[in-house]
């Protein structure tokens, strides 16, 4: 399967968002008096995790997008779903279970994404897709 661009032009503004936030996030560890390697180590991982997350996100819509058959595309759908639930998960318990993590360097970046979609949208880069009834469509 060939990656759109979408998907990768949207992958790496995730990336660009995960990666500013993680410096700032870094920053304060460091004004705080806090930071260590394992803050650096824990942001590799939970900021690596929520980058690579989106972007099999993106894969699985982009599958799906591209199959006649619905109801095989909302299973498909719903099993990316189950399992990056796990993987995240799995991240999570690396982060707090290994020493050589900073759980919560490790967690907090999980949600950068999203933090970086909605900075776009408050920046105007990116606007919803408008329905048929000219409403925004629900999240």
């Amino acid at each position: 399967m060939k990656i759109q661009e979408a998907t990768k032009r949207e992958t790496l503004h995730i990336a660009a968002g995960t990666l500013a936030f993680s410096a700032v996030m870094n920053g304060v560890f460091a004004l705080l008096g806090r930071w260590d390697l394992t803050v650096l180590w824990g942001t590799l991982l939970g900021g690596g995790f929520a980058v690579l997350n989106f972007f099999l996100l993106g894969l699985t819509v982009q599958k799906m997008a591209g199959d006649p058959n619905e109801k095989k595309g909302k299973l498909v759908l719903q099993l990316s779903y189950s399992l990056r639930m796990l993987a995240t998960l799995a991240v999570v318990v690396l982060g707090v279970k290994l020493a050589c993590f900073s759980w919560v360097a490790t967690v907090i970046p999980l949600l950068f994404p999203r933090l970086t979609i909605l900075a776009m949208q408050i920046l105007g880069m990116y606007k919803p897709p408008k329905n048929k009834e000219g409403g925004d469509e629900p999240v």
